[in-house]
């Protein structure tokens, strides 16, 4: 426990350090399309979720975790680019973790419930690390969680289906208490 915790802040302090002296990630100049309310900034109120539905149709919430500590990452199946290159990332880092990576769960959870069912997570989840759990839910559900999460979701492109959220991902501690987040670099070596 103790080993992934260090791993995991350590982890996270080389890259806000380096993000900092870079001015990248977080640090990076926020586009005009986002206002400071849709920015996290004030940490989260509830980290836990309820009755979501994983990639195999088992109804799951963060107390089935079993203490473990969770990288939350919210995006959606269809997503061309940045969903698959975060999952891609957290699947190396399950990878390198080893031994140790049974003390983490990653969890991507959909911003697009109305098409991201059941059956296309399962077929988006081949991708990836078997370990990660995909989550959609109903529409109230991923609702609330995006406000509370903070994050930012605009409306559905109509000519190619995107939609376009921020790239957070969140670190929950085993006793499902927000740790902190980070918009991961992907220009970082």
């Amino acid at each position: 426990f103790k080993i992934v915790s260090n791993l995991l802040l350590f982890v996270a302090a080389v890259f806000l350090g380096y993000s900092y002296v870079n001015k990248k990630g977080i640090f990076s100049k926020i586009g005009e399309r986002f206002t400071t309310s849709e920015v996290v900034s004030e940490g989260i109120a509830s980290a836990s979720f309820n009755n979501l539905v994983n990639h195999e149709g088992v109804t799951v919430s963060s107390g089935d975790f079993g203490g473990k500590h969770m990288l939350v990452i919210f995006g959606f199946s269809a997503c061309k680019y940045t969903c698959p290159t975060e999952l891609g990332m957290a699947s190396q880092l399950l990878s390198k973790l080893g031994d140790h990576a049974d003390k983490l769960q990653v969890v991507f959870i959909t911003v697009d419930p109305k098409n991201d069912t059941v059956a296309k997570l399962k077929e988006y989840h081949k991708s990836f690390d078997a370990r990660i759990q995909m989550l959609t839910g109903e529409e109230a559900d991923i609702k609330s969680l995006v406000e509370n999460y903070k994050v930012y979701v605009g409306d559905k492109k109509a000519s190619d289906g995107d939609i376009d959220h921020s790239t957070f991902m969140y670190l929950i501690n085993g006793k499902g208490r927000y740790v902190g987040h980070f918009a991961p670099d992907f220009n970082a070596s």
